[in-house]
């Protein structure tokens, strides 16, 4: 593989970069039904071809859309277009809008970890700038073996700012099957991650407005422990500068996520000096367009 140039995302002198989320799992996870859910919009695509498109990185700003291509350059595209771009020429996309939660938190949708067809350095080099990983697994198939080896393969210092979010659960015919699928996957991951939480993405989606449907969905709870998550992390001392990838040479293997992650940043207010309070809305609103359906 050729070197890959580096993706430049500077931030404001007066606006100290936000922390970075990304949004990780096994393919058909649900993690693109989480960007929407998040962003109140129908921007992530939920029906990509498992192994064709790049992490893609939500962050504040005038509408746009950008394809970073191999040669660093930054290329701007139509939004319908993205279930055409190709990770083989294609480093990362970056959408550029206004929502709520991108004010205090940047997310990237990376690709899914279990097509072998997808190079695991395509979201390895993302995942060495991130600050904190949701990771998404769905409850009728919760914390398979292959998502534990690769996450506790992953640098420690993930595990305390990263959430397990079991999604899918209106999956799960009764109660007591819901109870222990819960239970399970909170025994076998304790200690990775800060939180387990159980959520019906499909069922927030379909009812934003409605306080009980949030609350029985599990979008509630999420939304704080998100928000808690946020303030832990404060505003970021590490990597101030532009974002780059190390050059990836043919014939040798990539710099591991472990090897270049950063060490967790201890909290710290924003540059008005106040910590933010909220990150998402406690309403999760409606997608402005109907999106494609997929299983959450």
């Amino acid at each position: 593989m050729s070197a890959q140039p580096a993706l430049q995302t500077t931030p404001s002198a007066h606006h100290p970069r936000r922390p970075r989320i990304a949004l990780m799992g096994e393919f058909s996870a649900g993690k693109s039904t989480l960007a929407n859910l998040l962003l109140g919009q129908s921007v992530s695509p939920v029906k990509v071809t498992a192994t064709q498109l790049p992490p893609v990185w939500y962050t504040l700003g005038d509408p746009a859309v950008l394809r970073i291509d191999n040669s660093g350059a930054e290329l701007p595209i139509a939004a319908n277009d993205l279930d055409a771009v190709s990770h083989k020429e294609t480093q990362a996309v970056r959408i550029q809008l206004q929502a709520e939660v991108l004010e205090f938190c940047d997310v990237i949708d990376m690709p899914g970890t279990s097509d072998p067809n997808m190079p695991q350095d395509i979201w390895e080099r993302m995942l060495a700038r991130v600050d904190g990983v949701i990771w998404c697994t769905p409850a009728t198939q919760a914390w398979r073996q292959s998502e534990a080896a690769l996450w506790e393969g992953l640098p420690a210092a993930l595990h305390d700012n990263s959430l397990l979010l079991i999604t899918r659960m209106d999956k799960l015919q009764t109660e007591k099957d819901r109870d222990r699928v819960v239970a399970r996957v909170r025994h076998e991951t304790h200690g990775l991650f800060s939180k387990a939480l159980p959520i019906s993405l499909l069922e927030a989606l379909a009812d934003p407005e409605n306080p009980d449907t949030l609350q029985r969905c599990g979008a509630d709870l999420f939304v704080e422990s998100l928000v808690e998550l946020v303030e832990n992390l404060g505003t970021p001392s590490h990597d101030r500068g532009p974002v780059s990838f190390a050059p990836i040479k043919q014939g040798t293997a990539p710099v591991s996520a472990a090897q270049t992650a950063p060490a967790p940043a201890p909290a710290a207010a924003c540059s008005d000096g106040v910590v933010p309070r909220r990150v998402v809305p406690k309403r999760v609103r409606r997608p402005q367009q109907p999106g494609p359906q997929a299983s959450a």
